[in-house]
């Protein structure tokens, strides 16, 4: 299946790696532009906020059918191709030694930019922080082999899963225990789900807080994001990037990531993907619907969450090779690698735009829109980061943030813009 042609390049960069990553950073705005705007609780639970009428309904259910966790699978995957694809040619040139230390320069300016995201931008699920930390360990597993890649994946994957199934058995034990015996038992149950429920008192507190000053969003997020990047990142986190990330840096090897496969084969990639991930999705929701979002249903859905979210990454995958092979729209294709290109300055803009729209200290909109509103305020983000990509691209040879990390890595100021 095997096509014969070489992967398009322009500059050493693979173009349908740009248009992938571009899909994926405007693709993670469907989830994230929730987060933005509705209360925590409401991510796991619609009936929380967001969800007033139908098109609210079917805009929070195709989300979460569809989209949900695969995005950032998708860039995860890219992260992982990256981490060859931008040492490969250090290495022929000048030795080991010297990309590994551009490498690690690189990540660790990565690793700050997370930082500031994180804390001073508000972005609680920001990934730039786990990314590059898990880059760090991923680094010195970039010369496996492919199989030994999957197979690596493979592990992690099935180490979640079984590890999910046994946590919603012990949880439920725990809530049979405290149904017929009580007493103390069933107040450590209802603390346990304090713990990862809020409850309507706090959601009220946390609306005010967004609703409120930039230190008040400050004050309010930093907690949550130090726990996202401390405990939850090494016990979830960190399994989860890296999984998808070894599964990149396979398929970057088997040159399937790059386009280089017939389109029949992306064709049996993206009709298996999303058979998978659909099939195990739509199950979850029903069962979570049926049992009203409680904690216990939340914990047995997360059993099948890690194989949909693969499925539909690889889904995702499929379908858009598929689109890039095709002789059509070439004006979008353009766009979207222009994006792609400028995924760092694109997703911290993703960031910049929603808290100013939502948060206290902007246009005050934190809790005030249904979910099928704030798609249509997505679609408009992604109408002006497609213009303004490839306007900028005219001009200048870097995306903003992206020129500053090339000239922090390499100790020295770069030229910006393109020469006439």
């Amino acid at each position: 299946m095997i096509s014969g042609r070489p992967a398009e390049t322009t500059h050493d960069r693979l173009i349908s790696l740009d248009i992938i990553r571009g899909c994926a950073v405007l693709g993670i705005l469907i989830v994230n532009i929730a987060g933005f705007a509705l209360p925590f609780s409401a991510l796991n639970n619609p009936t929380v906020a967001g969800v007033a009428n139908k098109m609210d309904y079917d805009a929070w259910y195709l989300t979460d059918l569809l989209v949900t966790n695969s995005m950032r699978g998708l860039f995860a995957m890219l992260f992982g191709a990256s981490i060859i694809l931008l040492t490969r040619k250090i290495e022929q040139q000048q030795g080991r030694a010297v990309a590994r230390a551009y490498f690690f320069r690189r990540n660790l300016f990565l690793l700050l930019f997370g930082l500031i995201h994180s804390y001073l931008l508000l972005m609680a699920g920001d990934v730039l922080f786990p990314y590059a930390l898990t880059g760090f360990i991923l680094y010195f597993l970039k010369d496996l082999r492919p199989r030994n890649l999957i197979f690596a994946f493979l592990l992690i994957i099935t180490l979640k899963i079984f590890m999910a199934y046994i946590s919603y058995i012990s949880l439920n034990d725990f809530w049979q225990m405290a149904q017929t015996k009580g007493g103390e038992i069933a107040l450590q149950w209802q603390a346990l789900i304090s713990e990862f429920s809020p409850s309507p008192q706090e959601t009220v507190k946390e609306i005010a807080a967004m609703k409120g000053s930039y230190l008040d969003n400050l004050f309010n997020v930093a907690p949550f994001v130090l726990f996202l990047q401390s405990y939850y990142f090494i016990t979830e986190f960190l399994w989860d990037v890296a999984s998808m990330m070894l599964l990149g840096m396979a398929l970057f090897k088997l040159r399937v990531l790059q386009g280089n496969y017939s389109r029949k084969f992306y064709l049996l990639l993206a009709i298996a993907g999303y058979a998978v991930g659909i099939m195990l999705n739509a199950d979850s929701l029903a069962y979570l619907e049926s049992h009203h979002f409680d904690f216990l249903s939340q914990q047995k859905a997360h059993i099948t969450a890690d194989l949909a979210r693969v499925g539909l990454t690889l889904g995702h995958l499929g379908l858009l090779h598929l689109f890039i092979s095709l002789d059509l729209l070439k004006w979008l294709k353009e766009a979207l690698a222009a994006v792609g290109r400028m995924a760092l300055s694109n997703y911290i803009m993703q960031t910049e735009i929603c808290i100013f729209l939502f948060y206290g200290f902007g246009f005050n909109l934190f809790n005030e829109l249904g979910r099928a509103d704030l798609l249509l305020i997505m679609g408009g983000i992604w109408i002006f980061q497609l213009v303004a990509s490839v306007f900028w691209l005219k001009y200048f040879s870097y995306g903003p943030l992206e020129w500053l990390w090339r000239s922090l890595t390499l100790g020295k100021r770069i030229a910006l813009k393109k020469t006439m």
